[in-house]
């Protein structure tokens, strides 16, 4: 996915608007619906962490009443949607926080050791600058097509590629030859808290009969996908076979 309501978390800050709450966008919202409906999940899974399980479930016990159809959030708008449709009980968070290679590594002292460095790779910034240009070309886009549309190529293998990236340049290469800053201190974190994830929904598979719905923020499905193609305890179902 992309977020619907930008909670300003990301490095890219979203500069089109996307109003889920709008007729067209509420009406696509229920074709998706549709369509996952469809492949009978028997789970909905979505991007929050574990300690707001008693938050969503108090929230999904009053939906779609009480004013909730005012949050624009994807897990509102989608995943509990898509919950009531099917009949569950609920949704069940699986997010998970980082853990970095080197454990006394805040965005500050990152940041901070960094800007000590005072040099970086050559092409380091040259990559962020292009990858912004791709984000911005990918945020103006989901305002000028359909969300099924968007979320088709938002999950294609080469986009998916592409997305996943940007993590091997940028501040991965900040610091001199034999300076791992960003590799400890950044790309660290985010492979441990994609393999936490994973770990998360792996656990919520009770059966051979299982068939998992999960809600993330697109800059986690490259390495979720590539666990899930090789895991021996699950198999993979393409959103563009899906959502057709």
């Amino acid at each position: 996915m992309f977020h619907f309501q930008d909670a300003g978390l990301d490095s890219y800050k979203p500069r089109f608007t996307f109003d889920v709450r709008e007729p067209q966008r509420q009406h696509e919202v229920r074709m998706l619906v549709e369509q996952l409906s469809a492949w009978k999940p028997t789970r909905v899974l979505v991007e929050a962490p574990l300690s707001r399980q008693a938050r969503l479930d108090s929230l999904y016990a009053i939906y779609p009443g009480g004013g909730l159809d005012t949050l624009r959030n994807e897990t509102y708008q989608l995943g509990f949607r898509l919950a009531k449709r099917i009949g569950l009980p609920g949704v069940i968070a699986c997010d998970a926080p980082a853990r970095f290679f080197d454990p006394d590594m805040s965005d500050a002292e990152y940041e901070r050791r960094a800007a000590a460095l005072g040099s970086t790779h050559a092409s380091a910034a040259d990559w962020d600058a292009r990858f912004a240009r791709l984000y911005a070309r990918d945020d103006s886009m989901k305002t000028v097509q359909p969300l099924a549309a968007t979320l088709r190529y938002m999950n294609s293998e080469s986009r998916l590629r592409a997305g996943h990236g940007h993590y091997l340049v940028g501040a991965l290469l900040r610091g001199e030859p034999g300076n791992y800053l960003g590799a400890d201190g950044f790309v660290s974190g985010w492979y441990t808290r994609n393999l936490r994830i994973y770990s998360n929904i792996v656990r919520e598979l009770r059966g051979p009969d299982e068939r998992v719905v999960v809600i993330f923020g697109a800059g986690h499905v490259p390495i979720l996908r590539e666990l899930f193609l090789a895991t021996p305890v699950a198999r993979l179902d393409e959103v563009r076979d899906v959502l057709r």
